[in-house]
């Protein structure tokens, strides 16, 4: 069932038609980059949502300037005009990740159709109603025109209906939604950035944070707490596999034991579907022969592998579940990298390390490599596609 939750008061074909009618904006309009501002204000002061926060922060004034900078500075010469409208369909797993889509596409200048999913969450219900107070508001009257943010089932009409109406359609989600949208058909110069399922994992370096003291190690774990649960480590760039470089158990150890701690201390509640899941996701795991050791805690499960095969990748159920790997050296890691993997969070390396680790891996797989606490940071490139690229076009005059 459609449910339009902006324009209001309006039949939901009449907002499509009405639409089309408004023209594009040039990239960074100053209304827009207003209106960036006030939602950042207001992100901000969510202190009970971090992710919202995390959001806000994405979106502050320096930011969104060292974005146009950028942009500027590769247009340079060049007529860079938006695509037109932009149909963003959001995943049910991270509630934010539609805005840093559409607020993208709208610094570029489009105009934006956005599905959220009618997932109920409390999270999403608070940024929604943020959103369309500020949509409200009459100095943001051009951007309030240009968008239309809705939810509805698997209704394939609908979806063909936005899909032949824009220029550009985004889709979050898994690798079936992807495949099932894929086979409504694009507008003939439609362009399409899909994000699919991706793994990630983190690589710590274990004779580096035996060297740590209590406030660095204390430190590090408030960042890998952040990494892993804001989203019960179902975000696709948190951290599932943990990767131990070298052999110091002893600080492997240590690192468990003050994690539980700080798990503790952070008073995170697992709900209990999702503590049963991850009970019997460990003792289906236990059958598979690239399994060496099983750990389940109360806060978390360590799963320790001699491999990584795909089919373990997939019945990862977040929520606290950890698999672990040794090497010995950081470049053996590229050993057991598939297409499917997206971040490498990292703790004690080099940038040489770390580029010699990417010089190894033979797949399609690594798109991001960041510090641990910097998994779930949004940037305007994402699974190797620059956002503001794809969300223009250049016209050309000889």
């Amino acid at each position: 069932m459609m449910k339009l939750f902006w324009p209001k008061n309006i039949e939901f074909k009449v907002a499509i038609e009405q639409l089309s009618s408004y023209k594009p904006n040039l990239p960074f309009d100053q209304e827009i980059m207003a209106f960036t501002q006030a939602l950042s204000k207001r992100f901000l002061r969510m202190r009970e949502l971090p992710e919202v926060v995390a959001l806000g922060y994405w979106l502050r004034k320096a930011n969104v300037k060292e974005m146009q900078t950028a942009f500027e500075q590769g247009a340079v010469q060049k007529i860079i005009r938006a695509r037109g409208t932009v149909f963003h369909i959001a995943p049910s797993n991270v509630d934010t990740i539609f805005v840093y889509s559409w607020m993208l596409s709208l610094l570029a200048g489009n105009r934006n159709v956005i599905r959220i999913s009618s997932k109920e969450q409390n999270g999403l219900n608070v940024l929604l109603h943020t959103i369309i107070e500020e949509l409200a508001r009459n100095e943001f009257q051009k951007i309030a025109n240009q968008t239309i943010i809705c939810t509805y089932g698997h209704e394939e009409n609908i979806t063909a209906l936005l899909s032949v109406a824009c220029q550009t359609r985004v889709i979050w989600g898994g690798d079936e939604t992807i495949s099932a949208i894929r086979e409504i058909p694009l507008a003939p110069l439609a362009n399409e950035l899909a994000f699919p399922d991706r793994f990630s994992l983190a690589v710590l370096n274990s004779e580096v944070i035996f060297k740590l003291d209590e406030v660095q190690l204390d430190s590090l774990l408030d960042q890998f707490y952040n990494d892993v649960f804001w989203f019960d480590q179902m975000a696709c760039s948190s951290p599932r596999l943990i990767t131990w470089c070298g052999e110091n158990q002893q600080a492997i150890n240590r690192f468990w034991s003050a994690f539980e701690h700080k798990i503790q201390q952070k008073q995170y509640e697992l709900m209990a579907a999702t503590q049963v899941l991850k009970y019997t996701t460990t003792l289906m795991l236990a059958t598979e022969s690239k399994v060496e050791n099983l750990k389940n805690g109360t806060y978390f499960s360590r799963v320790t592998l001699s491999d990584v095969p795909v089919d373990v990748r997939e019945r990862h159920c977040g929520g606290g579940l950890f698999y672990e790997y040794k090497v010995d050296k950081l470049e053996e890691l590229a050993d057991v990298l598939i297409d499917k993997d997206q971040t490498i969070a990292y703790f004690g390396f080099k940038r040489e390390e770390l580029e010699s680790l990417v010089e190894a891996i033979s797949t399609r797989g690594i798109d991001r490599i960041v510090p641990i606490g910097k998994a779930l940071d949004f940037n305007g490139v994402w699974d190797g596609q620059s956002f503001l690229t794809s969300f223009t076009r250049e016209v050309v005059i000889i």
